[in-house]
Parts: C-alpha cells; sequence; structure tokens
C-alpha cells in the first residue's frame, strides 16, 4: 500500500507541474485549481461514484481540476490527506467518518486549505473544516411505509452494509415507516459487515427472502448490488437506495430512497470556491427541499398509494411526524 500511495503522490505531482507549466513567454500561465476526493472503499461502488459524480459537475462547472484517490489502508489516512494538501489541492474532501477523524487531525497543519467532510457525523469548531450530511432517514420512512402497503406477505427485510450512525438512519427510517403503515408487517433486518461484497448481499437476501419477505430494502453500498440480483433471481421486489436504482432493472427495483449526496457535495465545493464557505455541519433535509424519492417510481403506484405518499410527505414538512435515527 505504501508503493501504490508513492505512486499516486508521484503522479499528482507530475499532473500539478504539468498544469503548472506555461509556453515560452515571460509571464507563466496561472496554475489550474485542484480538487480531490479521498475515499476508503474503490471507485465502483454506487454511492461512492454519486458522490464524485458532484465533484466532477463542480470540475466541469468551475474549470477545476478533479481526482479521486482511493486510500484502502486506515493507517494511510493521514498520510493521503497530508500528501493532497501539500500539493496544493483546495478542496479536499473526504467521506466517511474514519477519514473525517483523520481531517481533524491535518486540517490544522494547512489553515488555508478547506477540508469537506461528507456523509459523516464529526463535528468540529475548526475554520477551515465543512461537514455536509443528507439525512437518510426521512426517503427510508417513506420507502418503508410503501414497502409495507406493497408487501403481500407482510414481511420486508432491510440489509445494511455496517453498523453506523449513518446505515443506522436508514435503518431507523425503513423500520419506522414499515410500522406507521401497518404494525403487522415483520420487519427482519440484517448487516453484511461490509460495504463491498455483493456475493455477500445476495446471501443475506436470500436467506431473508427463504424466511418469508417479499420486498427489501438495501442500504448497503456495492454489497446492495448483491441484494438486488438476489431479489431479480427470487422474484421479489426491491428498494435502492441513494439514487434511482430502477435503472438496474425497474421491475425489480420499484422504489428508489434518494439521498442526493452529489448535490451537497456540488454546494459544498462551490462554497470553497466562490469564498462563501462556512465552517461547521451542513445538514439537507425534507425542509432544505431534497427529493426523497424518483417520479418514475411514484408514478408506478396504485392511485390510493400516490395519495398516501403525498399526504405522508407533507405531514413530514409540516413536522407532524417525527423520524427517528436510531434504532429501538
Amino acid at each position: 500500500m505504501k508503493k501504490v500511495s508513492f505512486i499516486v503522490v508521484v503522479m499528482l505531482i507530475l499532473s500539478l507541474a504539468i498544469a503548472g507549466c506555461g509556453g515560452s513567454g515571460e509571464q507563466a500561465e496561472e496554475k489550474p485549481k485542484e480538487a480531490v476526493m479521498i475515499v476508503e472503499i474503490p471507485k465502483g461502488d454506487p454511492f461512492i461514484d454519486l458522490a464524485y459524480s458532484g465533484l466532477e459537475q463542480l470540475g466541469k462547472d468551475k474549470g477545476v481540476n478533479v481526482k479521486i484517490i482511493e486510500a484502502l489502508d486506515k493507517s494511510e489516512h493521514e498520510e493521503q490527506i497530508r500528501a493532497m494538501a501539500e500539493l496544493g489541492a483546495n478542496p479536499i474532501y473526504v467521506l466517511w467518518d474514519n477519514l473525517g477523524a483523520a481531517v481533524i487531525q491535518v486540517a490544522p497543519d494547512f489553515p488555508d486549505t478547506k477540508f469537506i467532510i461528507a456523509d459523516a457525523y464529526v463535528e468540529t469548531d475548526l475554520e477551515n473544516v465543512k461537514t455536509v450530511v443528507v439525512e437518510p432517514q426521512e426517503a427510508s420512512f417513506i420507502a418503508g411505509f410503501v414497502a409495507a402497503k406493497t408487501s403481500e406477505s407482510k414481511h420486508v427485510g432491510f440489509v445494511g452494509s455496517m453498523d453506523t450512525p449513518i446505515i443506522n438512519r436508514f435503518r431507523a427510517g425503513f423500520e419506522a415507516g414499515v410500522k406507521y403503515a401497518d404494525k403487522n408487517v415483520k420487519v427482519e433486518s440484517v448487516y453484511a459487515g461490509n460495504a463491498n461484497d455483493p456475493n455477500k448481499g445476495s446471501e443475506i437476501a436470500k436467506l431473508i427472502i427463504g424466511n418469508g419477505a417479499d420486498v427489501i430494502m438495501h442500504a448497503a453500498n456495492k454489497t446492495g448490488l448483491g441484494v438486488i440480483k438476489a431479489c431479480e433471481e427470487e422474484e421479489v421486489l426491491a428498494i435502492g437506495v441513494d439514487e434511482w436504482q430502477g435503472k438496474i432493472n425497474p421491475d425489480v427495483v420499484f422504489w428508489s430512497a434518494l439521498k442526493d449526496i452529489a448535490g451537497a457535495i456540488y454546494k459544498a465545493g462551490e462554497s470553497a470556491l466562490d469564498g462563501s464557505f462556512v465552517p461547521g455541519m451542513q445538514v439537507y433535509d425534507i425542509s432544505t427541499g431534497i427529493s426523497l424519492y424518483d417520479s418514475r417510481d411514484f408514478e408506478k403506484l396504485p392511485d390510493e398509494l400516490q395519495q398516501d405518499v403525498l399526504a405522508l410527505v407533507e405531514e413530514l414538512k409540516a413536522g407532524k411526524i417525527t423520524v427517528p435515527t436510531t434504532i429501538n
């Protein structure tokens, strides 16, 4: 891993050096700005790709060079973040709690660099660190409601990647939504213990299906692709997450609990570039206008269920329903 890290750093040094070289004129061209996203699981994970798409769009719109760095070894997190800061990347994004904790250690040494921690509940008073969170429990609550109303066996399932605060919010919202719709519907929830193992996801989903579930939601990153595959093979329904996963198979993934992390990534980076950066935690939820589901899924629901979902959204907006963030 040390060798990989060294190669990554050398490549970035060369790219920055090339970007900073002008022609033969007296004054060198201004070096383009660089922004990086550091992640702890490989690119190709649906959530990682969704998050990075927000940075890619920012790069296109603002003329910023963007890169993604895979810091797969936890022992090297601080080293990777420090290396990017020394190279002049600004802003520097990281995803999740482990990398967020590393940012807190590194950021004080680079006061002119903006650090953005995404999808983690990391609080700090550092003036150059911003945390952005898109709350998942409200979209999951509606997904649970729809799952309960759709299930014929009165048994639904949830597969999470890891037992973490973020994933627990997905689960808490889903389970609460199911019980809000019908207290007699059974919810079977299992953690895979891995965010990058589709085979494990498929194995767990088939176990839940074998127990009688006919609708399964996942919040399991790449592992969740295995959940969807199992649902397809066993001819039951799946609920996707983060983005519209109906693109995989709309007949199987009939609903998706949206989480617009790409938009949050874009807005945070934009603030770092235009001077409006405000440190602290920025939370996006139903009160800030985020979308909780995709219209393509909504339009396929029976008319009565459509009206129920619309009413539920209004109750959430009005604060008449408080969705739990922890598991009972």
